[in-house]
C-alpha cells in the first residue's frame, strides 16, 4: 500500500468516526416543553412539562375540573382537537384554555321567574304574570287579556305589603268624605287574610285619630300597582248589614290625596280631575242593588258623572265577580261578566292616565245611610283581585 493510499484510508476512517459522533449528538438533542392552564386550576394536561428528545411524539389531552370545560390549545400551537399529537423539534410553550360551564338548571332566559328547564312557554313577554309552567294567565272571560298584577290571597295573616297600602290619614279635617262615620286603620283585625280570602272588617268601636273620634273602624286599601287600560276582575262577597257601604273602585294615580300610596309621584290634579271608576258600590239600605259609576271633570274642568244601578241577588251569601274593562275607546262595568253601564272614553273625560285599585267598607254617609242599632261588625270577603291587559 502506498503512502498516499494509507493517508486516504486514515482520512476516511477518521471522517467516519466524526460523522458517527456528530449524528449521535444530533439524535440526543433535547427540547424544553412548558405547559400552562388558563384559568388557573381550571383543568389539567396529562402530558407534563419537561425535556424531550427531538422528534418525540407527544400526546396532549386536556381535562377540565369542576364546572370547567376545554376550549382550545394556544401558545406555540393553535388547535381545538383534544387529544392531539405533536412531535417536538424546538422549545415549545403549550397553553390549555378552559371556560366555565353555565348552570342551565337555574337559567331563566325570558325573566319570568320560571327556570328554562321547567318553562313550557319560553318566550313570554316582560310585564305579564305567568303560571308554574311559565305560560301567560288568560282572562276567563276574554282570551285577549293576560294577567299583569293580582293577589290570590294564598297566605295567612297580614296583607302582602309589596302589593297593598293601608290609607289611614283622614283627608277631610279629621274625617273622611261623604259624611262617613268610620276611621280607617291598619290594624289586622280590620284587614287580614285567612282561608285563601281577604277579609275587610268594619267594627263598631270607638277610635280616635288626631283628636277626631269615630264610633266605627274599617280598612281602605290601595293597590301599589298603577295601570292604564285593561280589565279588572274582583271576586267578592259583600256585607249584609244595614249602614255598610262596600266599594271596589279605582282612582287616577295623579290624585295626590292625603295618605294615598302614590302621593304626587304621578302628578297632582286632585279629584275629580284624576277620574274615578266605581266598579262596585252598594248602598246601606237595599242590598239587592248595585251601583256602577264614573266621577270626573269634563273638558271644562267641571264635575260630571255617569252611572247606573242594577239588581243583584244574594250578594252577601255567594261570590260574584265585579269587573271593569277599560280601553281608549270605552269603559264598561260588569257583574258576573254582564255589562250594566258604560262610558265613551274620549276627550271629554279624563280616563287616559294610570289608575290604582281601592277596596274598602265605609259606614253610614251619603250611600251608607242609617246604621242599624244592632250593628257590631260585618265584612267583605275577597277571593281574588286580578288586573289584565292586552299584549
Amino acid at each position: 500500500m502506498t503512502a498516499n493510499q494509507i493517508k486516504s484510508y486514515y482520512s476516511l476512517f477518521f471522517f467516519s468516526i466524526f460523522m458517527t459522533i456528530f449524528l449521535s449528538c444530533q439524535d440526543q438533542k433535547t427540547f424544553k416543553l412548558r405547559t400552562y392552564i388558563i384559568p388557573e386550576n381550571s383543568g389539567e394536561i396529562l402530558t407534563e412539562s419537561g425535556l424531550y428528545s427531538a422528534g418525540t411524539n407527544l400526546i396532549f389531552e386536556a381535562i377540565g375540573k369542576g364546572n370547567f370545560t376545554f376550549v382550545r390549545w394556544s401558545g406555540d400551537i393553535d388547535s381545538r382537537s383534544n387529544p392531539f399529537n405533536f412531535e417536538i423539534y424546538s422549545d415549545t410553550d403549550i397553553v390549555a384554555e378552559f371556560t366555565k360551564i353555565k348552570d342551565m338548571s337555574s337559567e331563566d332566559s325570558d325573566g319570568d321567574g320560571v327556570i328554562d328547564s321547567n318553562d313550557k312557554c319560553p318566550n313570554t313577554e316582560l310585564g305579564f304574570v305567568v303560571d308554574d309552567d311559565g305560560c301567560n294567565i288568560i282572562n276567563e272571560f276574554d282570551n285577549n287579556y293576560f294577567l299583569v298584577w293580582g293577589d290570590e290571597f294564598e297566605y295567612d295573616g297580614e296583607l302582602d305589603k309589596n302589593k297593598w297600602h293601608h290609607q289611614i290619614i283622614p283627608p277631610n279635617n279629621g274625617s273622611w268624605w261623604n259624611n262617613e262615620l268610620q276611621h280607617y286603620t291598619n290594624n289586622i283585625k280590620n284587614s287580614f287574610v285567612s282561608d285563601g280570602k281577604l277579609k275587610i272588617v268594619a267594627i263598631k268601636e270607638n277610635y280616635t285619630v288626631d283628636n277626631s273620634s269615630k264610633n266605627y273602624t274599617s280598612a281602605r286599601l290601595n293597590s301599589k300597582y298603577g295601570f292604564k287600560y285593561g280589565r279588572v276582575d274582583v271576586k267578592a262577597k259583600l256585607p249584609s248589614s244595614e249602614g255598610t257601604w262596600p266599594a271596589i273602585w279605582t282612582l287616577g294615580t295623579n290624585i295626590n290625596e292625603v295618605g294615598n300610596y302614590f302621593g304626587d309621584s304621578d302628578g297632582s290634579v286632585g279629584w275629580p280631575r284624576c277620574g274615578e271608576i266605581d266598579i262596585m258600590e252598594q248602598n246601606g239600605w237595599n242590598k239587592n242593588e248595585l251601583y256602577g259609576y264614573f266621577h270626573f271633570a269634563d273638558s271644562k274642568g267641571e264635575y260630571d258623572s255617569h252611572g247606573s244601578v242594577t239588581n243583584i241577588s244574594n250578594s252577601s251569601g255567594q261570590y260574584h265577580i265585579y269587573s271593569m274593562e277599560w280601553t281608549d275607546k270605552i269603559i264598561r262595568i260588569l257583574v258576573d261578566n254582564k255589562e250594566f253601564v258604560s262610558l265613551i272614553n274620549n276627550g271629554n273625560v279624563p280616563y287616559d292616565n294610570p289608575h290604582y285599585v281601592l277596596l274598602n267598607i265605609a259606614i253610614g254617609g251619603n250611600l251608607g245611610g242609617e246604621v242599624s242599632q244592632s250593628f257590631i261588625q260585618d265584612k267583605m270577603e275577597i277571593d281574588y283581585v286580578r288586573v289584565f291587559q292586552k299584549k
